[in-house]
């Protein structure tokens, strides 16, 4: 259940990961480009999740990818921004951020969404094993796809930080985003494998702001998803 990185059109993790197996697995996806972690946990997705872990008892492991939508987008990034004049003035990407906003998205919301995720998993498929993963350093760069984007330099630059700090504002952002994912993991050890993916990807291998090229999928599925995965899913 996920977001783009399960959905971007044409190259995907799912697809590379599917490949592990030559496909001979049976994935079931749910979830949406564009969608947010709490979305996920609720309503329609929630009930259709719920519904293919009942339905299908040979599940071994469950994928999630959210949270990187709670935060990117102008929408979304402007309520956790500081205002105008201290970014303006910001020389470290934690000086952007209004701490305590910041904190209460990724370990009130966003931890919340996953713990509800895996409470359901544990609930209805308690023998499978839930991957979560922490996206990897994207760019601020500015480049959408097919008219959407405005993900992360767009709201920086309109919050006043200047160029030479908007990489550190979005690291900054990501690694509070795997401290986040770290206390789920923690809460949930027995159930919950934590794929760190990052610091992988290479400059050259990202497509836009928010979603790898297709030789960036494959790199991180190399070399973060493919041992976890195979070593609990001969």
């Amino acid at each position: 259940i996920g977001d783009s990185w399960f959905w971007y059109p044409l190259n995907n993790l799912l697809i590379p990961i599917w490949g592990l197996w030559a496909g001979s697995k049976v994935v079931f996806a749910q979830g949406k480009v564009g969608a947010e972690a709490e979305e996920l946990a609720k309503g329609k997705y929630l009930t259709n999740f719920r519904r293919i872990l009942r339905g299908y008892p040979g599940i071994k492991a469950v994928l999630v990818s959210a949270g990187g939508n709670d935060f990117a987008g102008d929408d979304d990034m402007s309520k956790i921004l500081n205002p105008r004049p201290v970014c303006e003035n910001a020389t470290t990407g934690a000086e952007c951020f209004d701490a305590g906003k910041l904190n209460q998205l990724m370990f009130g919301t966003v931890v919340d969404a996953y713990r509800t995720l895996i409470r359901e998993v544990a609930a209805q498929r308690g023998e499978a094993l839930v991957y979560l993963h922490n996206y990897d350093y994207a760019i601020p760069s500015g480049q959408g796809f097919l008219g959407f984007g405005k993900w992360l330099k767009y709201p920086l630059d309109q919050a006043g930080v200047r160029a030479g700090v908007q990489p550190l504002a979005v690291n900054y952002l990501l690694d509070t985003f795997n401290d986040a994912l770290a206390q789920v993991h923690y809460e949930f050890a027995d159930r919950s494998l934590l794929v760190d993916t990052s610091g992988v990807l290479s400059p050259g291998e990202w497509a836009n702001e928010l979603h790898p090229t297709m030789g960036g999928f494959n790199k991180l599925v190399s070399q973060a998803w493919q041992r976890p995965l195979l070593d609990n899913l001969p």
